[in-house]
């Protein structure tokens, strides 16, 4: 497990929101403002995935 914070423009919030999903076993991931007062910051805790369950149909 580890955590996750990322700095970001608000329009690209839900594609980082969707990758992070694709790659980690996440919990909720929180959204707060960032300090400037445009650009936002999100938080999670990760897992690495579980082996057994990766697609290795890409592997020769």
């Amino acid at each position: 497990m580890f955590d996750i914070r990322i700095i970001c423009d608000p329009a690209d919030e839900p594609d980082i929101t969707q990758a992070l999903t694709t790659a980690f076993d996440c919990d909720p991931i929180e959204r707060r403002p960032a300090r400037d007062g445009y650009r936002v910051r999100l938080y999670t805790k990760a897992f690495h995935p579980d082996p057994a369950t990766l697609d290795h149909s890409t592997d020769a």
